[in-house]
């Protein structure tokens, strides 16, 4: 045996070293001998996205005291790296829809202040068409006859937010596609007719106004083999998804299904309520969880009696605890938003009261109008010519003790519009009253004859025959209260309320109280004799439906 040295042993190990410094290292790994690193190439459908993620963006993590940047690169001709062929973030570069033409090397560099490029990640494209799928880019799985098989995975999670997923289709051996009950692939027993190459082609909307409603394609291909054997089943969650958000009405009962797979007796299903565990069988709690089993599946049913806020602040987790290891899926809920029948219903409401306000607003301000108008011009309001009654209304003019009153001009001209301008009767103590009538009979006999009995202080005298006053005001009152006649005040305008009251105050009591109750119009004048003034208005509402026609319109005396 040749004796070695310890000089010898030196440069051996020396020599050896420096071989194996001559590899690349990982390009994740702290700073490297070598300057570049190659990645699995990448096989890309003719037509499809081609999605390419740099591993350097974890090293740049580790430099953030230095002014580094991330600079993409194409090598395998003049094509540009811009939209709208492409899009690409910091770490992140995908091809929207791959040609031949852009086949060939990519790279993602690592740049310093300076744009020296510190580490390099290469890339290698190939495109193909026709097949659906290329054997080198193939994920295997293996299942076992009469076995479960897992679940196949549709795609990566490297698609950036800046993508919209819409669905995805399956399809086995590129000419059949499969169902949409086919979901994930998961298989309770295998058979040896779920054997082949199953593709998933994903759908997705890029959120760019360059591409505004185009689809782009992604595909992904696994190879299926069903042999005969056993394998020892892992325990896994079938459902709900992890992290999923489910919708719940408030006060309602939800019952939430967690299926999973268990390998040994070993295994269990329950849930957790946060960071504590749910009771099992408890109907009596407001949330609890059975187990059962169906179709060789284990069951967990979580029920909520009555979902509340506090439901909504919290995270269920299904949990299977395994001797291989523990596997947990949370869910969480939301309030359900209000049916869209529920803002129908609430807007029809709305509208209809503020259709209820403006229609009282409209009514109140216009009441007198549209009372006049349906009574009068459209002569809904029927008037019971039965009732007895001779006049529309008797006029009477009392003595005003202070100097406020209307005028002989002014009730003449009352007198007359009422008559000939709205066809009213009037029995009118000059004219109606037979010469050498007694006063009070006269004036209780056209008082018992009216509908109406009109007031109007004056202060001048009042008719001939009316000294007699105490009689007359007394037989007044008892036509009044015993014959139901309406009673209309006219006052003036510059009489104030304190003389409106002195001028009663000359009244019996029990008549001075009658007169309160009633209605009062008030004559002001000048402004009181357009027929299209407030007065007449008052002074025809408060008056019977007429009982005659008004005359024709070249009739009319204008005043």
């Amino acid at each position: 045996m040749v004796k070695m040295t310890p000089l010898f042993m030196f440069l051996f190990l020396s020599a050896t070293k420096e071989l194996v410094r001559g590899g690349c290292t990982p390009c994740d790994s702290p700073p490297p001998p070598c300057k570049s690193c190659v990645q699995p190439p990448v096989h890309v459908r003719e037509g499809e996205m081609a999605v390419l993620q740099c591993p350097l963006r974890t090293t740049r993590a580790g430099h953030r005291e230095g002014n580094l940047t991330l600079a993409w690169s194409n090598h395998s001709g003049p094509g540009d790296l811009q939209e709208p062929a492409v899009w690409r973030s910091e770490d992140t570069l995908i091809i929207l829809r791959v040609s031949p033409n852009e086949q060939g090397s990519y790279s993602c560099s690592l740049l310093d202040a300076s744009g020296q490029a510190l580490r390099t990640a290469w890339f290698n494209i190939t495109v193909f068409s026709g097949q659906c799928y290329t054997q080198m880019d193939v994920y295997a799985s293996t299942c076992y006859l009469r076995q479960s098989c897992e679940k196949l995975i549709c795609t990566s999670d490297s698609i950036q937010q800046n993508f919209t997923k819409h669905n995805y289709t399956w399809y086995k051996n590129c000419d059949t596609e499969l169902p949409s009950d086919f979901g994930d692939g998961y298989l309770t027993s295998a058979s040896e007719s779920d054997s082949g190459y199953y593709t998933c082609t994903s759908y997705y909307t890029y959120n760019s106004n360059l591409h505004d409603e185009q689809v782009f394609t992604l595909s992904r291909t696994m190879k299926r083999t069903v042999k005969e054997g056993s394998s020892q089943v892992k325990p896994q969650i079938i459902g709900p998804r992890d992290g999923e958000v489910i919708k719940v009405d408030m006060g309602s009962t939800v019952v939430v299904v967690c299926k999973a797979v268990l390998s040994s007796d070993f295994d269990s299903l329950s849930w957790m309520e946060n960071r504590s565990f749910v009771e099992e069988n408890k109907e009596t709690l407001p949330v609890f969880y059975n187990n059962s089993k169906e179709n060789g599946h284990h069951q967990a049913s979580l029920v909520i009696r009555q979902v509340s806020e506090e439901q909504l602040t919290n995270t269920y987790t299904c949990q299977v605890e395994s001797p291989s290891g523990n596997i947990n899926v949370s869910i969480t809920f939301q309030q359900t938003s209000p049916p869209q029948f529920h803002f129908l219903v609430l807007g029809i409401v709305g509208v209809f009261a503020v259709t209820v306000v403006m229609v009282t607003v409209v009514y109140v301000k216009l009441k007198v109008d549209i009372i006049l108008f349906l009574r009068d011009d459209l002569c809904w309001h029927h008037h019971n010519v039965s009732d007895g009654k001779r006049y529309d209304a008797y006029v009477l003019c009392y003595k005003s003790d202070t100097e406020s009153g209307v005028s002989e001009e002014d009730r003449r001209q009352v007198e007359e519009v009422l008559e000939e301008e709205y066809g009213y009767s009037l029995c009118l103590y000059d004219r109606d009253v037979l010469p050498g009538e007694a006063v009070a009979e006269a004036v209780l006999g056209c008082i018992e004859q009216s509908r109406r009995l009109i007031l109007v202080p004056s202060s001048l005298g009042l008719n001939p025959g009316q000294d007699s006053k105490y009689g007359l005001l007394t037989g007044l009152h008892a036509a009044l209260v015993e014959r139901k006649t309406w009673l209309v005040l006219i006052q003036t305008e510059s009489a104030p309320d304190s003389q409106v009251d002195l001028e009663l105050d000359s009244l019996p009591e029990a008549l001075r109280l009658l007169a309160q109750s009633g209605h009062t119009v008030t004559w002001r004048g000048s402004h009181s004799k357009p027929l299209s003034s407030p007065f007449w208005k008052e002074l025809r509402y408060r008056m019977p439906a007429r009982t005659r026609r008004r005359p024709p319109k070249d009739d009319r005396t204008i005043l």
